[in-house]
């Protein structure tokens, strides 16, 4: 499981961006960008993947991801099948993480929303219920305007979910220090992009504090600093993750998996999946298909 690091084009001269998503399923890998995201999903079933959080998504799905927050959205196998009658209607509100920033770091008004987007580096669930039903329809709104109305509109509704009392952090051990990112952004990304290509191979902390240039034990207070967590905790979050999308897949046999995904012996797999995800490999795959069947189902019905 490779993560990459987009790099949006923003619109010139404002640091807002809308889109309306009319697609036959969700495209984009596991990816993180610096500019935080508001993903609304109005039509589409599947999967959310947002840092170490695994969870389906339906219609009113709304998420807040964080600055750098690594995560993906990926529909039901069904999707697949170029059934014209399926598509992915959403959402999509990316801002810049600079916008407001003076006045949110200044002045108390902004309190609220200053505290948001620092949780936002965990993920944020709003649950589909009448107190956030006015965050969802501004949200829609923003797709018809442009100009000042737009930004005051974003501002108006990122006010709504900081006040918001239904909501939900999504990967609560997932702690990227974004600050420190921001200041030490180059050493740390050298980091992550040299894990995400090998640990499906064996890694020797010695490596990779060569990669960060520095020594062993100043490599390990650093990462620990900006991830929150040890090299063997973030390795193993990727070697799961990746073990999640080959499960999904279902081409390959549990024991397949496991060495395909960095483990070295089937124990050691099962109980690092059981202690990330809360089930087996074998509850995980029968728990999504029957989300796939009742999903099926339920758009059948429709």
């Amino acid at each position: 499981m490779k993560i990459m690091h987009e790099q949006l084009e923003m619109p010139t001269g404002t640091p807002l961006k809308i889109k309306w998503c009319d697609y036959d399923h969700f495209k984009y890998p596991w990816h993180f960008h610096a500019e935080y995201e508001i993903v609304y999903i109005l039509k589409s079933i599947g999967t959310r993947f947002v840092g170490n959080s695994i969870e389906s998504f339906g219609p009113q799905d709304l998420t807040l991801l964080g600055s750098y927050l690594p995560h993906m959205y990926r529909n039901d196998d069904i999707y697949y099948h170029k059934n014209p009658k399926l598509r992915v209607h959403a959402v999509t509100v990316q801002f810049s993480r600079h916008m407001f920033e003076d006045a949110i770091n200044k002045y108390p008004e902004f309190l609220k929303i200053k505290t948001l987007l620092a949780d936002a580096k965990y993920g944020i669930n709003f649950t589909d219920n009448a107190e956030n039903k006015e965050i969802r329809k501004r949200i829609l709104s923003l797709v018809n305007m442009d100009g000042l109305c737009r930004l005051l509109e974003c501002l108006k509704i990122l006010s709504l979910m900081s006040s918001s009392n239904t909501k939900r952090l999504l990967s609560e051990d997932f702690t990227e220090n974004n600050e420190q990112i921001d200041t030490e952004g180059n050493r740390l990304m050298n980091v992550l992009a040299y894990l995400n290509r090998e640990y499906v191979n064996e890694v020797k902390l010695s490596s990779v504090a060569q990669v960060a240039c520095m020594n062993e034990t100043s490599f390990c207070r650093f990462f620990k600093n900006k991830t929150g967590k040890s090299l063997m905790e973030y390795l193993t979050e990727l070697r799961v993750g990746c073990a999640c999308k080959l499960l999904l897949k279902g081409n390959l046999a549990i024991s397949q998996i496991c060495y395909e995904s960095g483990f070295n012996n089937i124990a050691n797999f099962n109980r690092h999946f059981k202690k990330i995800t809360g089930l087996s490999p074998k509850e995980y795959i029968a728990k999504f298909k029957k989300e796939e069947e009742n999903s099926a189902n339920i758009l059948i019905g429709q």
